[in-house]
């Protein structure tokens, strides 16, 4: 069965194709290391992206870099053209895969950082070097399209698109929002995801509040705006249990390191661990759990760091220092202020022009902490546009991980700071 488009869409291609034929996108450079030979997407209904991309290789080489789609990673597998795995690390977008005697790789994750949704339109977006198709949820219907498509139709009862390389933006609508069973589905959904994060023990505090919302606009008969929230409510409950995971494992992780230290007889600096250690326990129990899994990271930093100690004095001071310093750390968080900088001028346009794959969410964060000095703590940011915790954690390392923003502890508090490479400092 191929997958109908509006007419009014199929008028708007016939308008453009020739314009789009005249100037094509041309894909982006790739490593002579590797070819591309296959690329697919599947796009879930919640808007995570599934990726199996194959590329061809030097079997001569130890290693490979292969540009990855996406900056946060999930399921990640990588196996050669007979199916055995592959040693890999990852580093931003960049994979870097150990291929000797390998001719082809195969690289298969998830990840959320290809789509985004206005309302009820959903745009996936990717700049491809090789000849892309795009499978997306069961239901949806496509509105747009970045360029003529090569193929048009459906996959195991799923509609897809098959595209040129270059830029590929997708827009589509899943069903027919509004209605009061979608509604009721959606709604469903929402509690059932809440339900399953709180029973294994996780705090879904913001999640809970907008499934309230969404019951009270489904008794108000507000269909399309209970769907909205009940959706949001379902994303933000699986994004909190993630957030809760990640966070567990890294005070296991930390927990095991100071022990390890401590065995070792690395004692000195080990009181810095802990301190931080508590203080990621003391945050995992609030349901904040960016913060501390960000704490339980460097925890185990400073465990590894731990040297010898030198005397039995040593010893019965880092016991004091790691009281000292865990009641210091949860008193700095609440009463830290901004430290005071220099104004710098931020070239938003810059930003902007070079990283085209921003959001609009993005650039208007971005235009506030601009407007700011070039600074704002990651409480502001949340407060301002009315954001869940995870959401913006999300985002913020998103933003990081492109280079954009920066980092930085002030008292136990996250000020989100504009890159120094898009500060002019004034004279």
């Amino acid at each position: 069965m191929v997958l109908m488009v509006s007419m009014r869409v199929q008028v708007k291609l016939l308008l453009v194709v020739g314009l789009l034929l005249a100037s094509a996108a041309t894909p982006p450079a790739y490593s002579a290391d590797y070819t591309p030979t296959r690329l697919f997407f599947t796009v879930y209904g919640d808007g995570v992206v599934s990726v199996d991309y194959s590329v061809d290789v030097d079997p001569t080489l130890v290693s490979v870099n292969v540009t990855v789609f996406g900056v946060m990673l999930t399921d990640i597998l990588v196996v050669d053209q007979d199916g055995l795995p592959l040693d890999y690390a990852v580093s931003d977008s960049v994979m870097k895969v150990d291929s000797l005697g390998a001719v082809s790789v195969t690289i298969s994750y998830s990840t959320p950082d290809l789509t985004s949704k206005a309302a009820s339109l959903w745009i996936f977006n990717a700049t491809t070097s090789v000849t892309s198709s795009v499978s997306l949820p069961a239901g949806s219907t496509i509105t747009s399209l970045s360029s003529v498509p090569l193929e048009v139709g459906t996959l195991d009862g799923n509609p897809y698109v098959s595209l040129s390389a270059g830029v590929t933006s997708v827009y589509y609508v899943i069903g027919v929002v509004g209605t009061r069973e979608h509604a009721l589905i959606a709604l469903r959904d929402a509690e059932a995801a809440i339900v399953a994060a709180e029973s294994n023990g996780v705090i879904v505090s913001e999640a809970r509040a907008l499934l309230t919302q969404a019951q009270a606009s489904f008794s108000a008969e507000r269909y399309a705006e209970a769907e909205q929230l009940a959706n949001d409510a379902k994303e933000e409950a699986r994004a909190t249990e993630a957030a809760a995971n990640e966070a567990e494992t890294a005070i296991t992780s930390a927990t095991a390191a100071i022990s390890t230290a401590r065995s070792e007889g690395r004692t000195s600096g080990l009181g810095e661990a802990e301190g931080l250690l508590a203080a990621a326990q003391v945050s995992y129990s609030a349901g904040d759990y960016a913060e501390a899994k960000a704490e339980a990271d460097e925890a185990h930093q400073a465990a590894e760091a731990a040297g010898p100690d030198l005397s039995y004095l040593v010893i019965v001071a880092a016991a004091v220092v790691v009281v000292i310093f865990a009641v210091a750390l949860l008193l700095r968080r609440r009463r830290a202020k901004p430290v005071a900088e220099p104004k710098a001028g931020i070239d938003l346009q810059v930003i902007f022009e070079r990283n085209p794959g921003l959001r609009m969410d993005d650039r208007e964060v971005l235009r506030f902490i601009a407007a700011s000095g070039g600074e704002a703590f990651a409480n502001e940011i949340r407060e301002r546009f009315d954001m869940p915790r995870t959401s913006a954690w999300r985002m913020f390392r998103r933003l990081m991980g492109m280079g954009i923003v920066e980092e930085r502890k002030v008292g136990g508090q996250s000020l989100i700071r504009i890159s120094g490479r898009y500060r002019e400092e004034d004279a």
